[in-house]
């Protein structure tokens, strides 16, 4: 089932989602503060920051990223809610070599320890800095100052999980779509965290104040050492994605060296992931395994728009496979994994099927960026449009939604979610002109 109306053409209707999104968002914010009021002070003077969503009083990178992407565009309704503190936040946690984890918890310590790929999270701090600037959401020093806390970062998660094919690794929870499957078809979960090559997660990779997390991660996931035996099309891309802005970034500051490089760097990481990950016969980037491409077509290889990884005929056929009603153009796009995989599961799993803020995001933001814009803003609407009637039955906000139906919520989504999830009702009016 679709929604019943075009929300998206009332404005009365837009302005009052915006406005109870931005309730949303304030209470949750509050009650994340009142809660950390009742725990020992963190080991620096943390900033503001939004609630990812949810129960969590810790927070996340990617979900810092897609708040600010929101947040850009209600300051003048909302000025209290903070924008640029929470990426500062996360610069002061960077570690001695400048990488920034995945997780924190809610004092500001390390969720995993940054040696285990659990803790490489999407590279794409430099593209919210790029955009608020761009925007004129942030100062003009701003860029100068952290231009060097995100380009050390980089050139830490080229160090840690750079493979010697040129691609980047992975970790399930890591990449942030916990239950996709990555491992090569035909073998269970169990027989992929035994293939050899990868670094198992144990309890020694958590930090101190996360160790009671253990028993639940342990039960919940049998794939705790898939990582370093694939090159991952998501992670590599984002990667590219983070050269292309940190190059952008440079530009702007007249730092031509690392102009040069970084775009460099964009160019021969671009080429391998079209070498290594590229499949003729589905028109689809996929991660590459231990025996070749392994074929799942995900929103992992969204990725490759926006980076400017995909171009001319690749870019052309990607897109196609994105507009295929049997793939990802269902009733509600874009779900996380392709319709027509055996896994998928769109009212009872996780990401195996459900559509995600995040990842429908940055495939918008890539499709009207690379010259899709109408199929971008159709997407966009219907996506819209399945938000407001959730909004409308259920007076909240999801976590995620099902790409087949709008009448009900689907299993495993949390409400609240205030939060990426603020994406649709705050961001993409904004940014689609409704």
């Amino acid at each position: 089932m679709i929604a019943t109306k075009d929300y998206a053409s009332d404005k009365d209707f837009v302005r009052r989602f915006r406005d109870g999104a931005i309730a949303i968002a304030r209470r949750k914010r509050d009650e994340c503060a009142a809660l950390l009021a009742t725990l020992p002070p963190p080991s620096f003077p943390m900033g503001p920051r939004l609630s990812s969503g949810g129960h969590f009083t810790g927070f996340f990178l990617w979900d810092t990223v897609f708040c600010a992407m929101w947040a850009r565009h209600v300051q003048e309704d909302a000025p209290d809610l903070p924008l640029l503190p929470p990426l500062d936040n996360l610069y002061a946690l960077a570690q001695p070599d400048g990488f920034i984890a995945k997780e924190y918890t809610a004092r500001g310590g390390l969720a995993f320890l940054c040696d285990h790929p659990i803790a490489f999270a999407p590279p794409i701090l430099s593209w919210a800095e790029l955009v608020m600037r761009r925007e004129n959401r942030a100062p003009a020093a701003r860029l100068g100052r952290v231009f060097p806390i995100l380009h050390r970062h980089h050139r830490a998660c080229r160090a840690r999980f750079r493979r010697p094919d040129g691609l980047y690794v992975g970790d399930p929870w890591g990449c942030g779509m916990d239950d996709i499957p990555r491992y090569p078809r035909g073998i269970t979960e169990a027989e992929a965290a035994a293939m050899p090559g990868g670094i198992r997660l144990t309890i020694d990779c958590l930090g101190e104040e996360c160790r009671n997390k253990w028993s639940w991660m342990h039960e919940h996931s049998d794939h705790l050492s898939w990582n370093r035996q694939a090159g991952w099309i998501d992670m590599s891309c984002q990667m590219a994605f983070d050269a292309y802005n940190l190059a952008e970034i440079a530009d702007i500051l007249g730092l031509a060296d690392e102009v040069a490089a970084l775009r460099k760097e964009h160019a021969e990481l671009s080429e391998a992931i079209n070498a290594l990950c590229w499949d003729e016969a589905t028109g689809f980037y996929h991660d590459f395994g231990p025996s070749g491409i392994m074929i799942r077509k995900s929103a992992a290889a969204f990725w490759a728009i926006i980076s400017r990884v995909a171009t001319g005929e690749r870019l052309e056929r990607m897109v196609s496979v994105i507009r295929d009603e049997r793939c990802f153009n269902r009733p509600i796009p874009f779900p996380a994994l392709s319709a027509d995989d055996p896994d998928y599961e769109p009212e009872t799993a996780y990401w195996r099927g459900a559509v995600w803020p995040s990842t429908n995001y940055a495939l918008l933001r890539g499709l009207v960026e690379c010259g899709y814009k109408d199929f971008a803003e159709d997407a966009a609407r219907r996506y819209y449009n399945a938000n407001a009637e959730l909004f409308e039955k259920t007076g909240t906000i999801w976590e995620n939604i099902s790409p087949e139906q709008c009448d009900h919520v689907k299993e495993r989504s949390g409400p609240d979610f205030c939060g990426w999830g603020a994406i649709a009702p705050l961001a993409l009016p904004a940014e689609f002109g409704w």
